[in-house]
């Protein structure tokens, strides 16, 4: 009996620590990128070194985007970059709606494919990027922006001097740099649901890049309000094979050709959240088949290359793979606080060890609130954080599904991208964006 009471007590210990390691580093690690965060002082904007301004192409992929699709490019078409400068292009990507016309209607350019074998975003952004290179002229960079969101007027302006700031035109063409702008939500004010996740992407999307740029660190893509110089993507062809496929291109712009995603967090958009149950399920279940599938098979391969190279910004890039989101997080430290009471009671921890536990909790709400500082959220975003707990258990039962069911895939075995039902935008998300924010 002593012997499997001795067993039991090893193995709760091991477990505590394993399960503390975890924990109290994805905490301290989070709350380290808040830190730095906000010790960064705001940014002089980047200015061209020359009174001439690339030539840029915005590229908007679309899916049946008829509800959402006139006020994305109206937003487009009002930016304070020249007009004479950039070209709005609509990706009308098998659809079988009136977007490509509406989008026609707005000035934009419209590139109609059609192909039911190799369906989503990541090939239409493929194919449509393919199709401007072969043209005469090239543009010097190009702007990804979805078909849902509405960009400060001053969004390309930012970028691209983000771009090519120092750079003049003799060397535009071959100038590799990448640039993240800052995505966030639109229509936050219209329920709990959609303030959540407006504070959410605050965290993920702007305080952890943040952070990360102060280090020199790559922030990584996150699909919307990114560009691209035209060198870069010559010399990394877009590819969509993946659900993720914009995460994938800057992992792996990092690991094969040295090039770190930059960060501009003036260079502002913002897109429309799922309000309802349903809307959330599509968009939440899309986004965790594809997370699980870059901490298996990207995160190892990137932590191994970076420990090689001695490159610290790959182990970074694994590193961000590997931090469990928030409510993963918060579920950790609860099944955490399971085991430390239980090793207490058996006599197995020293008493200071379980300090680690509000230690840990400490830097998980600073992380939490410390960056919603940092970010300047609405208080809307705040009174939503009482419904988290609730939002947390229906992902959790979310994930449980996904996990049954798989994913919907392709004819060619690999998953394949559902788009998230639309509605049109309300009156929080017609408001001047500088308002919305």
């Amino acid at each position: 009996m002593s012997e499997l009471y001795s067993a039991f007590t090893y193995t709760c210990l091991t477990a505590w620590m394993a399960l503390g390691l975890a924990t109290l580093g994805s905490s301290a690690y989070l709350a380290g990128l808040m830190g730095r965060a906000a010790l960064r002082q705001k940014k002089t904007q980047a200015k061209l070194s020359t009174s001439a301004v690339p030539q840029l192409v915005v590229v908007i992929p679309a899916h049946d985007e008829e509800v959402v699709i006139a006020a994305t490019l109206e937003s487009l078409a009002a930016q304070s970059y020249p007009h004479t400068a950039y070209e709005l292009v609509v990706v009308a990507d098998n659809c079988t709606d009136t977007t490509a016309a509406l989008a026609r209607a707005a000035g934009a350019t419209v590139l109609e494919r059609t192909d039911t074998e190799r369906r989503g975003k990541g090939y239409a952004l493929e194919w449509a990027i393919e199709q401007l290179w072969s043209r005469t002229s090239k543009p010097d960079a190009v702007v990804i922006v979805d078909a849902d969101t509405k960009a400060a007027p001053d969004f390309l302006e930012v970028l691209s001097g983000e771009l090519f700031a120092g750079v003049g035109p003799e060397s535009w063409a071959t100038h590799r740099r990448a640039i993240q702008g800052r995505y966030g939500v639109l229509n936050g004010g219209e329920s709990w649901r959609a303030a959540l996740m407006e504070g959410a992407f605050e965290l993920v999307n702007h305080v952890k890049p943040l952070g990360r740029s102060v280090q020199g660190f790559t922030v990584g893509l996150k699909g919307n309000g990114m560009g691209f110089t035209r060198a870069v993507l010559e010399a990394a062809p877009w590819s969509g094979n993946s659900i993720t496929e914009d995460i994938d291109y800057g992992l792996d712009l990092l690991l094969n050709h040295g090039l770190v995603v930059g960060y501009a967090p003036e260079a502002v958009v913002r897109a429309q959240m799922p309000n309802t149950s349903q809307q959330a399920a599509s968009q939440r279940a899309r986004w965790e088949r594809g997370r699980y599938r870059l901490l298996r098979e990207r995160a190892p391969q990137l932590f191994t290359a970076g420990m090689k190279r001695g490159d610290s910004r790959l182990v970074d890039a694994a590193l961000d793979l590997v931090i469990p989101p928030l409510a993963e997080l918060a579920a950790l430290h609860g099944a955490w606080l399971g085991l430390t009471a239980l090793c207490f009671s058996m006599g197995v921890l020293v008493p200071v060890w379980v300090l680690l536990w509000p230690l840990s909790l400490a830097l998980y709400g600073a992380y939490i609130f410390g960056g919603l500082k940092v970010s300047e959220a609405r208080p809307e975003v705040y009174s939503a954080l009482v419904r988290a707990p609730f939002y947390a258990l229906w992902k959790f039962a979310l994930y449980a599904l996904v996990r049954l069911k798989g994913g919907q895939k392709t004819k060619n075995g690999s998953l394949e991208w559902v788009r998230t039902e639309r509605t049109p935008m309300g009156d929080e998300s017609k408001k001047p964006l500088e308002d919305a924010a």
